[in-house]
């Protein structure tokens, strides 16, 4: 779970990047390797989002979310 969105996020993107460049994962994803480092690095970008769908895809790696349960 993210606690951090701002701090989390690009941590994870570099750990799935692993060894591979960020022009490699570029080409996958089909963006400008300079939005794979935006990314990584936390720098706005107004297509930031787009960017990350597209990166995710890529990495087969899919975002979910935990709502918050009643006690009752």
């Amino acid at each position: 779970m993210f606690e951090d969105l701002d701090e989390d996020l690009p941590d994870l993107l570099v750990k799935l990047r692993g060894k591979a460049s960020h022009k490699q994962v570029a080409e996958v994803a089909g963006v400008r390797p300079i939005r794979i480092r935006e990314l990584e690095s936390g720098v706005d970008h107004p297509e930031n989002l787009k960017t990350l769908g597209k990166v995710l895809k890529a990495y087969r790696v899919r975002l979910g979310v935990a709502l918050p349960t009643s006690g009752r």
